[in-house]
């Protein structure tokens, strides 16, 4: 799975830096700033909200999505691992299983607002599986119901992604370098129509803030442009209950 992995990668940079005019042609170049709040009310129950702008380089558009969501940890792994993760601003004991469940809204902003409008309900399920040398892989598998359009018409989606990341400390800090891969198939072409791969990193720095980038490709064939090439900012800011430690 690792050698896949890099090969992916080796792929999507080959493309990046060594790509021709038809290429260019038929890409996108864009920046998603992001900010993602969480609030873990104990060790098992946490609550975020993420709030993601996705700008289109070309056409200057602008989607502001808003998602509300809550996830439940349970579950012992095989190997006993202390970590931070990428989303927990503490050291803790990982449990091994992760339910999410939320919602999310989003629309266009601009000259052009209200042409983009979506109303989505979405659940996940994670299995988390530390190997030797402190690399975590992890398995998620998401289904989206959603209602897209001004006048709304229903669609699903299925996604499963494959992350592995490791997680080095320095100090109270740390740094998490990760890289994932994630095909979605979409009840509207019942195909898989899109698949994304992403490397980046994620830098904790004290107890309440975390900055995560990214690079993204994602090819879609029935996306305005096949091949989109995305920047990723994040910044995570982290509160939690009196009583959660």
């Amino acid at each position: 799975m690792l050698k896949l992995l890099r090969l992916f990668y080796l792929g999507f940079f080959a493309s990046l830096f060594g790509g021709n005019s038809c290429t260019a042609q038929n890409s996108s170049f864009e920046f998603w700033p992001e900010t993602d709040i969480w609030y873990r009310l104990n060790p098992s129950w946490r609550f975020s909200a993420f709030i993601p702008i996705t700008k289109y380089n070309e056409s200057k558009d602008r989607d502001l999505n808003i998602y509300l969501q809550a996830d439940y940890a349970w579950g012992k792994t095989k190997r006993f691992t202390l970590r931070r993760l990428m989303d927990d601003i503490k050291a803790q004991q990982m449990k091994g299983w992760l339910a999410r469940g939320g919602f999310m809204e989003g629309w266009s902003l601009g000259e052009n607002a209200g042409e983009y409008t979506e109303d989505m309900l979405f659940a996940e399920i994670h299995r988390r599986s530390p190997i030797k040398g402190g690399i975590l892989i992890s398995n998620r598998f998401r289904t989206d119901f959603r209602w897209v359009g001004q006048e709304p018409v229903f669609s699903y989606r299925l996604r499963y992604r494959i992350m592995i990341e490791k997680e080095y400390f320095a100090g109270r800090s740390s740094i998490i370098p990760y890289v994932n891969a994630e095909p979605y198939w979409d009840s509207r072409y019942s195909t898989i129509n899109r698949v994304r791969l992403i490397g980046g990193a994620t830098v904790v720095w004290g107890s309440r803030f975390a900055y995560e980038g990214n690079l993204t490709y994602q090819y879609d064939e029935h996306y305005n442009t096949e091949n989109l090439y995305a920047l990723n900012i994040i910044l995570h800011i982290f509160f939690e209950a009196k009583h959660a430690k």
